[in-house]
């Protein structure tokens, strides 16, 4: 059986509203203590949901649908399909219904007590395919802020308020099964989706970052773990793979030959039997090809 790992960086630019909720007058960003600083993230539904819309305006059938207008999630099939639906497949659902009480009277011969039998909730549930991590920033945050002012309804009354961003890089995981797929060929439309991702965090007016894929580094291996994931670093110019990993794939704990590696990463790099690609299009369409010989898929799909 084969796997697909992966871990992913963005392109750089300013960061803000990444799914987090206003405190008063601040809207904050979401941080975590990583390697002893401060490192803000992007949240892992946050990038379920923009793979999932990309997937949408793809046009690929999708169960729980993005309404721009209503602003909205419309679930098509309550019972949900993961034969039908390309979502339902790949990230799973779960639909819980509450216990509800049956009331049953007893014989009039007896107390005249009614009995009451709970009965049990309904759960209608699947494990997606696909798991992903939380976008880490791949440099700490320094706490930046901006400030706006809005003029109030009364005269000489302002509203006052504070946007944290952050000027970075996200790198961010990704595990897919394809073995658990009902359609294993819509590991290729994860691919797609992945390189073309958009709206991720809410990506609205306010926050329209490039979540798109700077670099990569990608496993297709029959090892259930990859050793590969969160594998960036800040280098001088560009982000750069840890030596950790490179010392794994030197003494052969991570095989280089399951490695595609693309994008700006890429120059200089040497990796003895990697696919090493400056191009990510070329990248994915040589591990493309490997998948479906590997897996005998119908491509085109």
């Amino acid at each position: 059986m084969f796997y697909l790992f992966g871990t992913v960086i963005t392109h750089y630019g300013p960061a803000s509203l990444n799914h987090e909720k206003a405190r008063g007058n601040v809207s904050p960003l979401q941080k975590t203590y990583w390697d002893g600083h401060i490192h803000s993230l992007v949240s892992g539904d946050a990038i379920r949901w923009g793979l999932r819309y990309t997937l949408q305006k793809e046009g690929y059938p999708i169960n729980r649908r993005w309404n721009e207008d209503e602003f909205t999630n419309d679930l098509v099939n309550e019972n949900f399909d993961p034969v039908e639906f390309v979502d339902d497949d790949l990230f799973g659902y779960m639909y819980a219904e509450a216990a509800k009480e049956d009331i049953q009277e007893e014989e009039p011969s007896s107390t005249g007590k009614e009995r009451r039998n709970q009965t049990k909730g309904s759960i209608v549930q699947r494990l997606g395919a696909l798991g992903v991590n939380r976008g880490v920033s791949l440099i700490p945050y320094t706490g930046a802020l901006t400030f706006n002012a809005k003029s109030g309804k009364i005269k000489d009354r302002t509203a006052l308020h504070f946007l944290e961003y952050h000027n970075t890089r996200y790198q961010y995981t990704f595990a897919l099964d394809p073995n658990h797929l009902k359609v294993k060929e819509r590991i290729l439309a994860f691919i797609d989706a992945l390189m073309n991702i958009r709206k991720v965090g809410g990506n609205n007016n306010v926050f329209c970052y490039k979540f798109t894929p700077e670099s990569f580094v990608l496993c297709w291996t029959q090892r259930e773990t990859p050793g590969i994931f969160y594998c960036f670093e800040e280098g001088d110019l560009i982000p750069k793979m840890k030596s950790e990993v490179l010392e794994d794939i030197e003494v052969g704990d991570i095989k280089a030959s399951e490695l595609w590696i693309g994008g700006r990463v890429a120059k200089g790099l040497k990796i003895k039997n990697a696919h090493i690609f400056r191009g990510k299009e070329q990248a994915i369409e040589d591990l493309k090809k490997v998948i479906v010989k590997d897996l005998e898929l119908s491509y085109p799909y």
